[in-house]
């Protein structure tokens, strides 16, 4: 495995967090272009239900905002060169699966190859940081063996 498919699933990251940004952004836009044109009918509860409502999902979308920033910030300080021990950015295969340590989002394929985009803070990512080739995890019961670490 080389280099050219880290930077590749880097970049696919980079373009889903990208996208996730420009998607939770644009509900933030709504949300507020909502707030603004709503106008106050003589029924006042159901204004206040409805404005309040729209205020839970702005606070919402901000949140999603604010945890999409800091993934795109952690991605961009990932390094792709060859590493030993699995850290941040490394590839990372087992007997099962294959995974690239980055942030949460699931399974991603590269060149007909599937990976699983993991964070080093999730359960699996833990169990990952600081192996090495020839180490045992256990996850869910099943033993693996990593067989490589890039």
């Amino acid at each position: 495995m080389d280099i050219n498919i880290k930077n590749q699933l880097l970049s696919r990251c980079l373009q889903q967090i990208e996208g996730r940004i420009a998607e939770v952004t644009f509900a933030i836009q709504q949300a507020q272009e909502a707030i603004e044109s709503e106008t106050k009918s003589s029924a006042g509860d159901k204004y206040e239900t409805s404005r309040e409502m729209i205020q839970q999902d702005l606070n919402r979308y901000h949140t999603q905002l604010a945890q999409a920033k800091k993934d795109w910030l952690l991605l961009q300080k990932i390094e792709t060169g060859i590493k030993e021990k699995a850290e941040m950015g490394t590839i990372v295969v087992t007997e099962k699966l294959t995974y690239f340590m980055a942030i949460s989002l699931g399974q991603q394929q590269v060149d007909g190859m599937n990976f699983m985009v993991i964070s080093p803070s999730s359960p699996i990512g833990k169990l990952l940081l600081g192996s090495e080739v020839g180490d045992h995890i256990f996850f869910n019961g099943v033993k693996q063996l990593i067989t490589a670490v890039y």
